[in-house]
């Protein structure tokens, strides 16, 4: 009776997915991630290691998110070379500032892109479940971080302030500002000094909207069903 008892909980255990169990995890340590962002100001040891912090987590989802091995391999030195040249891209954009800029860029747009095609490879595959759920929040916060980091990146090529408040340019504004206009809460508290600004930010507002109008919506509707075997 105990072999077989236990044969039964070793079958269950290898039900469940690995990747669920790590998005699981992912989804808390984006959001810690944004949460300890907003310390920065009071703690100027935080606000050294960020762009540390960031690369990391970027990494850890690209990991998470089953990408081959090479491009992850490739991606990692990308990180680290992003994260070594982004001192320098704070001050006046020379050739290494613009590279960093240009590489983080990069890793953020890489990693809702593959976030995503793991949602849609499981969805169509098995169906809707946890995993699916909870990696296409963890692509929705990403699309936030991703604006963020275009909005600073227009203030620095542009070497002007984006916002029409003064005193406003720092980089938990940005991440603030992001994450208000893509949930279209709108506080007016910030906003955009120029026209391109404003219609960036428009931009992200639509791309928010339809994000949870279709993706998310769809996802939700589907969440529980499972597809069939195929024959």
């Amino acid at each position: 009776m105990g072999p077989a008892k236990r044969g039964v909980n070793l079958e269950t255990l290898r039900q469940v997915p690995a990747e669920y169990a790590r998005y699981a995890l992912l989804l808390p340590l984006i959001l810690l991630s944004l949460v300890v962002s907003g310390f920065e100001d009071q703690y100027p040891l935080l606000k050294r290691f960020s762009h540390w912090r960031g690369v990391t987590v970027l990494v850890l989802t690209l990991y998470v998110s089953g990408v081959r091995r090479a491009l992850l391999l490739s991606m990692s030195c990308l990180a680290l070379a992003a994260a070594l040249a982004w001192n320098p891209a704070q001050g006046r954009p020379g050739s290494i500032g613009i590279a960093a800029l240009a590489f983080y860029g990069v890793l953020i747009a890489a990693a809702p892109v593959a976030i995503l095609q793991r949602v849609q490879r499981k969805f169509v595959e098995e169906g809707v479940d946890a995993e699916v759920v909870l990696g296409a929040l963890c692509a929705y916060l990403y699309i936030g971080a991703w604006y963020a980091y275009l909005y600073r990146t227009m203030s620095i090529l542009s070497n002007a302030p984006f916002f029409a408040q003064p005193g406003s340019d720092d980089g938990l504004n940005y991440m603030y500002f992001s994450f208000v206009t893509l949930t279209t809460v709108g506080y007016g508290d910030l906003s955009p000094a120029y026209g391109a600004g404003r219609m960036l930010a428009a931009s992200e507002a639509i791309v928010g909207q339809l994000y949870l109008v279709s993706v998310v919506a769809l996802v939700v509707s589907a969440f529980g069903r499972r597809m069939k075997p195929r024959p």
